[in-house]
């Protein structure tokens, strides 16, 4: 139960980094020059966050 709980915890975290991208890259979109280089790529960010945030909600459902 407990390893389920830290697997939970752990989407749970990579949800909300999704979701924090996700508002990076309308931050993004929305500005003056959207084109200019920034220092994070938020769709690769938020693309790999959804992705880690998958795996450990299966391996949670597996525990």
């Amino acid at each position: 139960m407990a390893t389920q709980a830290v697997l939970l915890g752990a989407a749970a975290s990579c949800a909300m980094a999704a979701a924090g991208a996700a508002w990076g890259d309308s931050r993004r979109t929305r500005r003056h020059d959207p084109d200019a280089v920034g220092v994070v790529d938020w769709r690769t960010a938020q693309v790999a966050a959804i992705a880690a945030a998958l795996v450990l909600g299966a391996l949670a459902l597996r525990a």
